[in-house]
């Protein structure tokens, strides 16, 4: 670890720093960029929805081009994570991606969770975060907003905004582009675009992608296998009048999420009870998956006390067979000072997926359903006020049928969730002196759910822990993976082993009896027709000054709203909205004819009635390992943001963007099931009982005050560097080098030092040759120069006190082709 740390930060500072000696060569050559006309390009953001230089725009924002987005060979939405300091992306099983910002978001696995990070498709928003893969490719640019959305953007904004917004057509062109790479790990990507000017009125532009590697994993996980297509057409309806119908398929196969075992705690014992946990390691490498033989046999020696023996063993092998496909239309009319903008949308993705992640196999078929309409007003008063109003709709049906097997516990659950969410939402923004103005908006929201499903849970006992400790059953069959409830039934007739029923929170007949043959208890668990309403009103106070064309300053307080929900968790069945409350103060500022570009934003966030998602024990008797959503308090981010760029000669272009984050749970308190031990954390943990549902449970406090806030590290720092070579009067050469740096930062809810991920540094370069004009291009490219594999999610594996985790992506090396016609 120690010597690839030091390898790429060697690497990250001679790349980043090379450029330097050139561009000093170029100054003395008369090359600065002010003798030569050029400076800083602007970038048009429409992120308040309304078309702005994201230099003028007065919020917090970052935005990567589309060019860019290539370079840095973003094909998935975790891989922005690379480019955006404040933005941590990961990847926690399956199809499905966790977003945070500055230690914002949520852990969303299932259809029963949101996201806390609006992520928003072509201007659509994506309900559900497995309909984000298949969306990266002929971009124009992403914009990435930081702090609570919860004005233009609504619910589930808490932390921030993503708008993925791609390339449109362009009426009066006929054009076509193809970019495609290969590398090691047989990594294959392509994508290309056509442009077709049918008319003077109307372009059609059609585009697609493939990307693939092979596993990363020696377990044959890890692997990657998408594709997507897109089509859009442009209308001129009028001159003051124009239409957009898109239309887009994306398909994610291959084995897809991998995992290592990192280690287990065991227990301890003195003359006076329990002293604490020893965690002990399994030194696997990060490419040593667990289906491994390695991995297997170390598993399997893993004594379950519940059943009474080792020998567990995996025998799910994963896969992803998903596919999602929407339909969106967009209608702009010049209505007076402003225009009237339309925006319907209907979207679908249909799931089938397995991944093991230390359980024998989760196995979810899900079909997702969303409507979504917005109509908005954006126009000026007179020559002092710009004003932005709209309404919104979007409607969500989703039917799911999942299990999680997990050896000693199963629940197979069949549900059906619907959203319907309402708005309106409007933005006044008035010139009070040349150069000052103030920004009042507000929004909303009306949010309606309902959920009716079912949870038949299967839990498998040695005997009663009462009468016959420590429960030897060395033969004992582990719950196999079958796909039904009715499967596993007949397997444990077969062997001879009765179930039993018992209703909610009891636990006969082994709770102080006489049952100590082996017997699965069935417990299940029904939530019928259940309604939760709710409904926020967020808002946005702002200021900004412009002391000169190229120098601004703004603050601001805004607040964001996640909606409620459901869970079949027993105990646990809802939980409560989030709110974020959040003051922004920044400076925006070009200097040196256009060619220093100096941002900084201080922020101030208080976040209450957190949700965290998580696997772990519900409070039922007896207890559910399940995915369950709690509310655990308050907690507190500050810190600032700097970016600077320098356009230090025509050729050279050097940049930083620097975050520092102070995170801290001001208060973070949840219960567990009391099963003897207490929850192995470092957390303090205490006795307590609760009336849950008319019964009695025994239980531990948890209180986690005072920790960081996961997925918060302290300092986030990326550097590139951007030197063009000219050859003669036609080619150039183009070098580029960035790297990132992240210090330590906890990811997991145990706090468990073992599993706190330590300081990295990733580091990129690229070599690109080809003409002026940028018809085509050749780029030699390597990633991950000291193949620094950052622990990025850890969960545990509850019936045995083991942790699992992945890692970030090793080093990638290849070739890349761009051409583009005429």
């Amino acid at each position: 670890m120690t010597k690839r740390f030091f390898l790429n930060v060697s690497a990250m500072a001679v790349l980043v720093a090379a450029p330097l000696g050139v561009a000093r060569a170029a100054d003395e050559a008369g090359g600065s960029p002010s003798d030569q006309g050029g400076g800083i390009t602007d970038i048009v953001v429409t992120a308040q929805h309304v078309e702005e230089s994201a230099q003028r725009a007065a919020i917090a924002i970052n935005v990567v081009s589309g060019d860019e987005l290539v370079r840095q060979a973003v094909s998935r939405p975790e891989d922005l994570s690379k480019i955006v300091p404040a933005l941590s992306i990961t990847n926690n099983g399956g199809p499905y991606s966790v977003f945070f910002v500055r230690g914002v978001g949520n852990s969303t696995l299932n259809a029963y969770s949101d996201p806390g990070i609006a992520f928003n498709y072509d201007g659509v928003y994506i309900g559900r975060p497995s309909s984000t893969s298949g969306t990266f490719y002929d971009l124009e640019r992403v914009e990435v907003l930081k702090g609570p959305q919860g004005t233009l953007y609504g619910r589930n904004a808490t932390g921030g905004a993503i708008n993925v917004i791609p390339r449109r057509p362009k009426i009066g062109e006929t054009s076509a582009e193809l970019i495609a790479s290969y590398g090691n790990y047989n990594a294959l990507s392509a994508q290309g675009a056509v442009n077709l000017g049918v008319s003077d009125s109307a372009a059609v532009r059609v585009s697609g992608n493939y990307v693939s590697h092979d596993p990363y994993m020696d377990d044959g996980t890890g692997d990657l296998d998408e594709f997507g297509l897109r089509a859009q057409l442009a209308l001129e309806l009028s001159p003051g009048a124009d239409l957009r119908i898109a239309a887009d398929y994306a398909h994610q196969g291959g084995v897809g999420s991998f995992s290592t075992y990192l280690g287990d705690a065991t227990p301890n014992f003195g003359m006076s009870g329990f002293t604490g946990y020893t965690f002990n390691p399994t030194d696997f490498g990060p490419k040593n998956g667990i289906l491994s033989p390695e991995s297997q046999a170390w598993a399997g020696s893993l004594f379950v006390r519940q059943a009474g023996r080792a020998g567990r063993f995996t025998s799910g092998v994963p896969y992803n067979d998903n596919d999602y496909w929407g339909v969106s239309a967009e209608l702009n009319v010049d209505i007076g000072d402003g225009t009237l903008s339309v925006l319907p949308a209907y979207r679908e993705a249909d799931l089938d997926n397995l991944f093991t992640a230390g359980m024998n196999g989760a196995k979810t078929r899900e079909k997702d359903k969303q409507t979504s309409l917005e109509v908005r007003y954006a126009g000026n008063i007179g020559d002092k006020a710009d004003i932005v109003v709209g309404g919104y709709y979007f409607g969500e049906r989703i039917k799911t049928n999942t299990y999680f097997s997990q050896f000693t516990l199963v629940p197979y659950q069949d549900f059906e969730t619907q959203t319907d969410s309402y708005a309106a939402f409007g933005k006044l923004t008035y010139e009070l002196a040349p150069g000052f103005k103030l920004t009042a908006a507000g929004r909303y929201t009306w949010d309606k759910k309902k959920f009716d499903g079912v949870s038949d849970v299967y839990i498998l006992f040695c005997g009663n822990p009462g009468v016959n400790p420590p429960n030897l059953c060395p033969t004992l069959p582990f719950i196999p993976l079958v796909d039904s409830a009715a499967e596993l039934r007949d397997f444990y007739a077969d062997a001879g082993i009765p179930v039993v029923n018992v209703p909610l929170y009891v636990l006969p007949p082994m709770a102080g009896g006489s049952q100590t043959a082996p017997f699965v208890l069935n417990a299940p668990l029904t939530i019928s027709d259940q309604k939760l309403d709710n409904e926020k009103f967020t808002y946005r106070l702002a200021a900004e000054y412009e002391f000169s064309p190229t120098s601004m300053i703004y603050a601001s307080y805004e607040t964001g709203y996640h909606s409620g929900g459901f869970a079949f968790a027993k105990g646990l069945e809802t939980y409560d909205p989030e709110t974020l409350d959040a003051w922004t103060i920044g400076s925006k500022n070009r200097f040196a004819n256009n060619t220093v570009q100096l941002n900084i934003e201080g922020f101030y966030w208080k976040y209450h009635d957190q949700q965290i998602s998580q696997f772990g024990y519900d409070l039922g008797t007896p207890p559910t390992t399940v995915f369950l959503t709690r509310n655990i308090g308050q907690a507190t981010m500050y810190g600032f943001d700097a970016d600077l760029q320098w356009l230090a000669t025509r050729n050279t272009m050097l940049g930083a963007n620097i975050q520092y984050l102070h995170s801290n749970y001001d208060s973070f308190v949840y219960y567990v099931p009391n099963q003897g031990p207490p929850p192995p954390t470092t957390c303090g943990t205490s006795p307590t009982s609760q009336v849950i549902n008319g019964s009695t449970v025994s239980l531990y406090e948890v209180d986690c005050s005072g920790k960081s806030a996961l997925n918060s590290p302290k300092w986030s720092i990326n550097l590139f560097g951007e030197q063009t070579i000219p050859v003669g009067d036609d080619y150039k050469f183009v070098v580029q080098a960035n790297g990132r740096y992240r210090s330590a930062a906890e990811i997991d809810g145990s706090f468990n030092p073992y599993l706190k991920p330590g300081e990295s540094v990733v580091a990129n370069a690229s070599v690109a040759f080809g003409p002026e004009d940028d018809k085509w291009s050749v780029t030699a490219f390597v990633n991950n120069i000291g193949n620094d594999r950052r622990l990025s999610t850890v969960s545990m594996v509850t019936n045995v006190n083991a942790f699992i985790g992945t890692f970030e992506p090793p080093r990638t090396y290849g070739v890349r082709v761009a051409m583009k016609l005429p």
